[in-house]
């Protein structure tokens, strides 16, 4: 597995290869057609092959329903698949190929004779012994012991996950009451281990949200028992542990895709990406997020070279081409090669028209893991940067919030930022998004190959489109609720943009209300000191209100 996230579990069985026609399902071809001629599909009849969400997908964007839409002739795949020990592992329409496993050489040479067959690779042979050279051990990506106790977190509802949030303005949006609703997100990666079991996704579940699941390497359709970096990755956008965790998209539909294997590394995987991103498009997604990225593999004839990776020569540099084609924001990992001989951004982070993204810390500051660019012809990657130096996310085992490095994290980070911005930008198209994405980035008039346009400030991109200013958070800033917990005596700073007068109100675990003051303040940054206050012991929660008792911020304390 390449993923740019670096964690690998390595079997704890060795394969035992055999130098005989007896292998299982070990060896993989990718079958490349001459035509779709004959086909029964007909594009004046697309729901035959997509889905409505797909098809008024393309009539919002103008985009032509094609041949290249059309499923792989099922004669082919019939005469293909009928031969003996062939069978098939996946298909891909956008290519008109398929991919198959077969143990039987003599019979890849019946294929090579077909005459709607113009070409044969082999993807995958039968070692399993990949240890790809930007990963590492799972402890140095997660610090397990890094989990603060809740008394410190810093605000309501975002918990440990505030500062990552607050560093895009998201929380702006959510405030303002976007959270991605109606956004449709398809996460191709290794597995999404116990997502069905954890308390932080059950909104999926209970709100009809989570669409769809499916395993394009096994297809033993399970993908909760395969492996955890999925269902971190998917922590970032949609988890929600009320005081502790919130996602950037919490509202959002999602789609589980698995296309990584962890115990080998073959270019076949990029064909199940391919696949995955294909039924991602039919069933009608917006955006795909990606955390996985391609250089090397166990076979080295396989590998890309760094003028591969011109943004349209890889396969799944194509695909992700093709995919922003239909309507869909790709949003990539840059990898974590940074400080390695390689240095670039991987595949398909290298594609034209993805939306690949880098890592900096809570502050901002550059990762020195992250993959920088160009591309081989000169494009900037990352296109943006997000939190993937320590930042947090949910782990599956006992839901412990931790510290997790990888622009594993900094991709869906965007990705689930992207999806909310259009749940309030529902009248753009991906490309629009995409643009307006890089144009609120903090470097937009001075990109790099670091972090290319920068940190996307997503306030000020929604900000910039409609005009339109939320003033509760135009005018007020939270910045310190100090010391905490509380002692006897406590301080909140604020920063107000403007003179006003605010309610401070002081309440109980229960919600019980302790103590309201109105307060006058300055503009600029206020100090409130709190002083021997009565009921310190019970305090649990701060909120900030107007003069009419709206809410504009709520602050977690400890007693």
């Amino acid at each position: 597995m390449k993923s740019s996230f670096g964690i690998v579990f390595f079997s704890l069985f060795m394969v035992c290869i055999f130098e005989t026609h007896a292998q299982q399902d070990t060896l993989k071809y990718w079958i490349q057609f001459t035509d779709k001629n004959g086909s029964a599909y007909n594009v004046n009849e697309p729901s035959n092959f997509l889905s409505q969400r797909a098809i008024n997908r393309r009539i919002k964007n103008g985009i032509p329903i094609t041949e290249q839409d059309f499923p792989v002739n099922q004669s082919y795949i019939n005469s293909i698949v009928e031969l003996p020990s062939v069978a098939m592992h996946n298909q891909s329409r956008w290519f008109n190929a398929l991919t198959i496993s077969c143990w039987d050489t003599n019979t890849i040479t019946l294929v090579e004779q077909l005459p709607f067959v113009v070409d044969v690779q082999i993807v995958k042979r039968n070692q399993v012994n990949s240890q790809p050279e930007d990963f590492v051990e799972l402890e140095e990506c997660l610090d397990l012991k890094s989990a603060p106790n809740i008394t410190n977190t810093p605000r309501f509802p975002y918990g440990f996950s505030y500062n990552q949030n607050h560093l895009h303005k998201i929380d702006y949006l959510h405030e303002m009451g976007f959270h991605g609703y109606g956004v449709h997100i398809a996460v191709i990666d290794s597995g999404f281990e116990f997502v069905n079991g954890m308390r932080c996704f059950d909104h999926l579940f209970s709100e009809g949200r989570l669409l769809s699941t499916k395993d394009f390497v096994e297809h033993d359709g399970d993908v909760f028992g395969d492996h955890l970096h999925g269902t971190v990755v998917l922590s970032t956008m949609a988890a929600v542990i009320p005081g502790k965790f919130f996602g950037t998209a919490t509202q959002a539909s999602y789609h589980l895709l698995r296309s990584e294997a962890v115990d080998y590394e073959h270019i076949v995987e990029e064909d199940n990406w391919i696949a995955a991103a294909e039924y991602a498009d039919s069933a009608g997604v917006d955006v795909i997020n990606t955390s996985l990225g391609y250089t090397t593999f166990d076979e080295p004839e396989q590998n890309h070279s760094y003028l591969d990776l011109d943004g349209n020569t890889t396969r799944i540099a194509q695909a992700s081409n093709i995919a922003a084609t239909k309507g869909i924001l790709l949003v990539a990992s840059a990898g974590n090669l940074g400080n390695s001989e390689w240095g670039y951004v991987s595949t398909p982070a290298d594609a034209s028209l993805t939306l690949t993204v880098g890592a900096v810390d809570s502050i901002g500051n550059y990762a020195p893991f992250s993959s920088f660019g160009p591309n081989s012809s000169g494009e900037i990657k990352p296109n943006v940067a997000s939190v993937g130096w320590q930042g947090y996310v949910v782990l599956p085992w006992g839901e412990g919030i931790v510290k997790a490095n990888g622009t594993s994290f900094s991709a869906p980070m965007i990705a689930g930022m992207a999806a909310t911005l259009w749940s309030a930008l529902p009248q753009l198209d991906n490309f629009e998004i995409k643009s307006l994405i890089e144009s609120v980035g903090h470097q937009f008039q001075a990109p790099d190959f670091f972090l290319g346009y920068g940190i996307p400030d997503f306030y000020e991109a929604y900000k910039k489109t409609t005009g339109v200013l939320y003033p509760m958070i135009e005018g007020i800033e939270l910045l310190t609720v100090h010391p905490n917990p509380v002692v006897d005596q406590f301080e909140i700073r604020l920063r107000s943009g403007q003179a006003r007068k605010i309610q401070i109100v002081c309440c109980d675990l229960l919600g019980k209300e302790l103590h309201r003051e109105f307060v006058d303040l300055e503009q600029g940054v206020n100090a409130i000191k709190f002083s021997e206050f009565t009921y310190t012991n019970s305090i649990t929660l701060v909120k900030i209100m107007d003069e009419l008792g709206n809410e504009i911020v709520v602050q977690v304390i400890g007693g």
